[in-house]
């Protein structure tokens, strides 16, 4: 059957934690893996990386001298990077050679997908949900008990695929306060153990020659072209020029209907782009959140797009109010969604250095956004690297609580910053 295409373009669905119209939250999914369906589905997810994901190598660098650091019952909350659909096979394959079980946090709606199978297939194979527009305290509670426990346990700090392997997007404490509950749980129970944060980095080189992987990105920014029939490049213009062109067309349409009018002249693409999410969000804090725009100075943009959704999901699933209200927090919902998506787009990620990988998950981004799903253009090798561990039992003793998980995600990110740069 054809795929129904859309009429306009519209931002991609906002993903929301309610799991019906009911209000209900989000089903909690407990990671129910065993040595029998490690065996039976290894190949199938191996299959599933190739096919789907298009990863065809992993290469590891650095997991022996880190692993070298822990106990036989130390728990390692493993910390990489977040780029890409593949990067959990990726980290499957770096670490088989550890004793330990990998377990992996994964965004509940992940577990809902070809009517449950995917959340029955992924539970199997060591993952568990987590809600990521509220605290959730059961995948918290789960985390810290499998780090107390000694199991090694996948946590994406970026908390988003923002489709940008060569840019690491501000890092979300969640991590550091996971590792600290985990080790004063260990403390409690008068074990020796230790919990460690183990900075990961993942980077993908694309496996084709030149010439194909340049015709299948050429197809693709031709399709993209297609469906926005309105925005058409010179002939024989340069791919990376036709990227960016048509990014700049997608900014100058949505700056006109949530703006009112474009900003084309008034500053480079990096600039529009941060002014027009900045605007949606300031527009929605002064109305919904206490305080207004005052919390753009303490929160990063995905902590002020978490505080909004909180907000306007419980405006818009209360029955007993206005309907007028709750349809003005739904459209105030894709507008937060927008400007999401829009911090995933640098403005400068071509324009800085124009290569064949950046170019492809640029492309890949524009597909998700207006296709509602991205395919992975060219098969790509993997490399996993991973970095100096950082003990929390030696940091838990280094200040206050909120003071340490502050200081310990800043060198995280740090960590991961520099691996990038390696790979």
């Amino acid at each position: 059957m054809p795929r129904k295409e859309k009429k306009d373009w519209q931002p991609h669905p906002t993903r929301f934690r309610l799991e019906g119209a009911d209000g209900s939250l989000a089903r909690f999914y407990p990671p129910r893996p065993n040595r029998f369906w490690d065996t039976l589905l290894k190949p199938i997810r191996r299959y599933y990386a190739r096919r789907n994901w298009r990863v065809v190598e992993v290469e590891t660098e650095g997991m022996e001298a880190a692993f070298e650091c822990f106990g036989k019952r130390d728990g390692v909350l493993i910390a990489p990077n977040h780029s890409h659909e593949g990067d959990a096979h990726g980290l499957i394959e770096a670490t088989r050679g550890d004793r330990r079980r990998v377990y992996f946090m994964a965004a509940w709606e992940a577990f809902r997908g070809h009517w449950g199978l995917d959340g029955w297939l992924l539970a199997r194979m060591g993952a568990f949900s987590v809600d990521r527009e509220g605290v959730d305290r059961r995948a918290v509670r789960q985390a810290t008990e499998l780090l107390a426990t000694g199991n090694s346990l996948v946590v994406f700090p970026e908390g988003e695929i923002h489709h940008l392997n060569q840019r690491l997007k501000p890092l979300l404490d969640g991590i550091a306060f996971m590792a600290m509950n985990a080790q004063r749980e260990v403390e409690k129970a008068d074990s020796d153990a230790r919990v460690w944060i183990l900075p990961a980095a993942i980077q993908y080189r694309l496996a084709e020659d030149r010439e194909e992987i340049e015709r299948s990105l050429d197809a693709a920014m031709t399709r993209l072209e297609a469906r926005m029939a309105w925005i058409k490049s010179p002939r024989g213009a340069p791919l990376g020029e036709r990227i960016v062109r048509f990014g700049e067309m997608l900014l100058t349409l949505k700056e006109k209907e949530k703006l009112g009018g474009s900003r084309e002249g008034e500053g480079d693409l990096a600039a529009r782009v941060a002014h027009l999410s900045e605007s949606l969000l300031e527009r929605y804090e002064g109305e919904y959140l206490k305080g207004g725009t005052g919390t753009k100075s303490t929160k990063s943009l995905p902590l002020r797009v978490k505080a909004l959704r909180r907000c306007l999901l419980d405006v818009w699933s209360d029955d007993s109010a206005e309907d007028e209200a709750r349809a003005r927090a739904r459209d105030a919902l894709d507008d937060v969604q927008l400007a999401l998506q829009l911090s995933s787009y640098p403005g400068d990620y071509i324009t800085e250095k124009p290569t064949r990988e950046r170019m492809a998950e640029t492309i890949e981004k524009f597909e998700e956004d207006i296709f509602g799903f991205a395919r992975s253009i060219g098969r790509r090798r993997a490399r996993v690297l991973f970095g100096k561990p950082v003990d929390m039992k030696a940091e838990r003793g280094a200040g206050r609580p909120r003071a340490v998980v502050a200081g310990v995600t800043d060198r995280l990110e740090q960590a991961i910053r520099e691996l990038m740069a390696q790979g």
